[in-house]
């Protein structure tokens, strides 16, 4: 009895080392820019670091943003080793076309996410973008 419960637990440690062993994804989730002037055309820019808390390299696959406003960029894919950082940027571009709908006496209240795909344990995160736009024209 003795020897199956410690061979259990020698088993479950080890699962739970390999199950950590790619991410988590960590640093910088959310970025809020507060309150910001801007026009339609412009564009804003968000830069993501984050870092890899794992023991084993953690491939960024894919990065979509939940809006057509955004856009994100190739060199979001990358492989992050063990204990290093990498960047993730997003451009949101302000259209009318696009985010006009969303204002209310001036002010857009944005607040939009970004999925991260990756090959670690978890296989998505969700990064978020936020700000008060103020558009002055």
């Amino acid at each position: 009895m003795i020897m199956k419960t410690g061979l259990f637990l020698i088993g479950f440690m080890f699962f739970s080392l390999i199950s950590y062993a790619q991410g988590p994804l960590t640093g910088t989730l959310v970025i809020n820019k507060g309150e910001i002037y801007k026009n339609w055309g412009d564009k804003i820019d968000f830069e993501f670091t984050v870092k890899n808390a794992g023991t084993k390299p953690l491939d960024i696959k894919k990065v979509t943003g939940s809006c057509d406003c955004q856009t994100t960029y190739e060199s979001n894919i990358q492989t992050i080793q063990p204990g290093k950082t990498g960047v993730i940027k997003v451009t949101v571009d302000l259209k009318k076309s696009q985010l006009g709908n969303q204002v209310v006496n001036g002010v857009i209240n944005y607040d939009k996410s970004v999925i991260v795909a990756t090959n670690g344990k978890k296989e998505k995160y969700q990064l978020y973008t936020r700000a008060t736009i103020r558009i002055k024209n």
